[in-house]
């Protein structure tokens, strides 16, 4: 048991070890609190009991000297000793029980606080694990959504390669089926273009008949708006230029 005695200022409550003040109502104060205290009003500061004589205030000394504990009772009777010894005792045992009972009460305090803390992280626990769980299943459905879009995302990729060969087999078929059509057309054409007749004469004095015939041709032949539009006939060479050229010099021939 600890032999040191506290302070009964409650806002003190410090050991005591030196000196000190004691009070005929069983109470007792460090010796800074006593000596403000009571300088001013004779009143117990713990339970407000008027001092009214000398003696129900005394300022003692914890650690008395050997010479002091050798005449502080020297020549008084044994009952006056025990009677002294019985009284100090009482003193303090009334106040080792205060400090039970002081300890015992804040013992209390700090059982119910821990109690309500245990409560209130109880249920801190509770929601948190109950937030885990909702955390964990939203998880999982997650992930099976996801390894269901993955497999799905797979699925389309691998129709998708499909459809891309598929597309470009069709791509390369029609530009082979184009580049055959347009050489057919344009061998068609072509061929159409170079229809010459069959009685063609070109007179050796000069080319107006041809002219003429060519002209005549051209006339009656329609053009399509298409042709008239693209195609590009060729100028009609001058007169005098196909005279020129298929006139021949007229003489009596030698013999």
């Amino acid at each position: 048991m600890d032999t040191d005695l506290i302070c009964n200022f409650k806002k003190c409550r410090k050991r005591l070890n030196t000196f000190a003040w004691v009070t005929s109502c069983s109470h007792i104060f460090c010796d800074e609190d006593g000596t403000k205290e009571f300088n001013k009003c004779y009143k117990c500061p713990a339970c407000e009991t008027r001092l009214a004589t000398n003696l129900d205030i005394i300022r003692i000394d914890l650690q008395p000297s050997e010479q002091y504990k050798s005449m502080v009772l020297a020549g008084q009777k044994p009952e006056v000793i025990m009677e002294i010894c019985t009284r100090a005792l009482s003193f303090w045992t009334y106040q080792a029980h205060q400090e039970m009972t002081y300890q015992e009460h804040v013992t209390e305090k700090v059982k119910d606080k821990c109690a309500q803390l245990e409560q209130y992280y109880e249920q801190i626990v509770s929601q948190t694990q109950s937030e885990i769980a909702s955390l964990k299943k939203l998880y999982s459905d997650s992930k099976k959504n996801l390894d269901s879009i993955s497999k799905k995302f797979h699925e389309v990729s691998e129709k998708l390669i499909q459809k891309s060969r598929q597309y470009q087999k069709l791509q390369s078929n029609y530009e082979s089926l184009r580049r055959r059509s347009v050489s057919a057309s344009v061998f068609e054409a072509g061929d159409s273009g170079k229809d010459v007749p069959k009685n063609f004469t070109i007179p050796l004095s000069s080319g107006d008949g041809f002219l003429q015939k060519e002209s005549s041709r051209s006339s009656s032949r329609s053009s399509s708006p298409v042709q008239r539009k693209f195609v590009m006939f060729p100028r009609a060479t001058p007169d005098h230029a196909i005279q020129n050229k298929f006139t021949l010099p007229l003489g009596t021939p030698t013999k």
